[in-house]
């Protein structure tokens, strides 16, 4: 029989996590910003008329005195470690499904602790002593568990089904960390399945036969079938991979290359067992100053709902030792005092340490055979052999100068592509955006050249301060008015000593975006001149530049 599971959820968890980090008033109103619009507010700014998804300046203006600030990942990460480190006073076994969410197994704080109620007590005591708001749920299962703690409910052992019959099919999409079935929920609703128990009363052949074997599982949740807890008994010998440093880590480049070579090994052994990784521990040894006496183990427990890739896998591993890291060298910082949050004892930090050893423990494994990969689109020879050359040069030169381009939009020509280190995830800047349309953005065709072509013999023309001039036939300069349009007809077009002939024009388009900032203001003319080619050309005030080159 599966263990009873345990789920802490705690609500606006980018809000709580900034802040935290920027040391606000947790009972003051408090939003966080995306791409100018509520990504996430607090109670406190859901009372005073704020709400997810309004734009910023619509939100200051409901609530003038809300706190705003920037979604920052690497910080709510960074306050996710606080958070479980004043968990682990309470209960050994954390795992993190995402910042903000995290599961226990039951069985043994209830036996521990004397029950159920009052083990979940001590955990909801331990997140406030940290500031935060929590809700807790238990279930039999993972899933049940952490729908149960949105609703702050203790399903009784059993009663999982009921529960579940009972939820919206939007249910499926509540929450990133179980998966995002929305194409199988926008199918349901088409049907008109509206709640898991009429899901559950589909027959699953049909099911399977429609919507495909994921679909399956989620079939056997809303049937109230026991999915998985949160340590599940392992059927074959268990995997550790181990790599053992010649000297400590103690930069996150070498944590980077070092990453990716253990989860290539790590790979290599569940292929050859046959298996796929679902919940990974990371394990580092710290060496201490000789002499020196204290913990010196660290482990985290990483949890995904699909299995874990190669790149996944070293990502993650890459992840926890710079948090590692970056503790470590806190905690040397300060001279070897004590961390109230850390789960190391920093009083004997001060020496020639950092992470002399690195394990990998595949904890919770699937049969390969239940992943499904793609019959079409999958990399090729080709792909993998440029990831191995990636690969191989940021061994070679560094993590962080092998670079790929990511187109993430944009009304201007130049910022449409933003590079990231290879292997990193796209940045919040381009996985946030809806879509990579822009109302008003630069019709196709784009210029081939941002900026202009260097030219040997005339430096100059290329450089920053070179300015253009667009003057009329009688050598008056023509600028774009506030209405939009040109106050006089374009004839010439003056660069340095050259003076050419412009046969065309498309535009001017007014440009007015970043309200809150000064000059931002501008307008763009698509010229074409008689021998040069074609510009893409900026007013802004009186002022003319060449943005690109067609």
């Amino acid at each position: 029989m599966s263990g009873r599971v345990t789920a802490l959820w705690f609500p606006d968890w980018p809000v709580y996590a900034l802040s935290r980090s920027k040391g606000w008033n947790v009972l003051e109103p408090a939003a966080v910003v995306k791409e100018h619009r509520v990504f996430a507010c607090n109670a406190a700014a859901r009372t005073a008329g704020v709400k997810q998804g309004m734009k910023q300046r619509h939100a200051l203006a409901t609530c003038p005195h809300l706190l705003m600030a920037e979604d920052d990942t690497a910080q709510q990460l960074a306050v996710h470690e606080d958070v479980l480190l004043a968990l682990e006073d309470v209960a050994a076994g954390v795992e993190t499904l995402r910042p903000g969410l995290v599961a226990f197994p039951m069985d043994s704080l209830a036996k521990y602790y004397g029950g159920e109620d009052r083990a979940v007590e001590l955990l909801l005591d331990a997140a406030v002593r940290m500031g935060a708001d929590c809700l807790a749920g238990t279930a039999d299962d993972v899933v049940t568990a952490v729908w149960a703690a949105r609703a702050g409910k203790n399903i009784a052992p059993g009663c999982g089904a009921d529960f579940v019959a009972s939820l919206p099919v939007e249910a499926l999409v509540s929450e990133v960390a179980l998966g995002y079935p929305r194409e199988l929920v926008d199918l349901l609703r088409q049907l008109g399945v509206r709640t898991l128990g009429q899901f559950a009363q589909l027959p699953r052949t049909d099911v399977s036969t429609r919507c495909g074997s994921s679909a399956v599982q989620w079939h056997r949740i809303a049937c109230g079938e026991v999915e998985r807890d949160v340590a599940p008994r392992r059927d074959v010998p268990p995997i550790e991979v181990r790599q053992d440093m010649d000297t400590p880590i103690v930069n996150t480049e070498t944590a980077a290359f070092v990453a990716r070579q253990v989860a290539v090994r790590l790979h290599s052994e569940l292929f050859a067992v046959g298996d796929a990784c679902l919940r990974l521990a990371v394990r580092a040894y710290v060496a201490p100053p000789p002499g020196c006496e204290g913990p010196t183990v660290i482990e985290r427990v990483w949890r995904c709902r699909e299995p874990l890739t190669e790149e996944e896998t070293a990502q993650r591993v890459r992840w926890q030792l710079d948090g590692w890291i970056t503790r470590l060298r806190a905690g040397m910082a300060k001279g070897g005092h004590a961390d109230e949050d850390a789960d190391i004892d920093t009083d004997w930090l001060g020496g020639d340490i950092g992470i002399e050893a690195l394990e990998l423990v595949p904890v919770e494994t699937v049969p390969a055979g239940r992943v499904e990969m793609a019959l079409w689109g999958g990399p090729d020879e080709g792909i993998r052999a440029a990831r191995a050359a990636a690969g191989r040069a940021q061994a070679l030169i560094g993590v962080q100068r092998v670079l790929r381009p990511i187109h993430c939009g944009g009304r201007a020509v130049a910022g449409r592509v933003v590079t990231v280190p290879y292997g990193d995830d796209d940045p919040e800047v381009v996985s946030a955006l809806p879509t990579k349309q822009w109302e008003g953005e630069l019709l196709f065709p784009l210029p081939s050249l941002v900026g202009v072509k260097e030219e040997k013999k005339n430096p100059a023309a290329t450089h920053p301060a070179a300015r253009v001039r667009v003057v009329d036939e009688a050598g008056v300069p023509v600028s774009v008015t506030g209405r939009g349009v040109f106050s006089g007809v374009p004839r010439w077009l003056e660069w340095g000593t050259k003076r050419l002939v412009i046969t065309g024009w498309a535009g001017p388009w007014p440009v007015d975006e970043g309200w809150w900032a000064r000059g931002k203001r501008y307008a763009r003319v698509q010229v074409s001149t008689e021998k040069e080619g074609a510009y893409l050309l900026v007013c802004q005030g009186a002022r003319w530049r060449i943005e690109a080159t067609y």
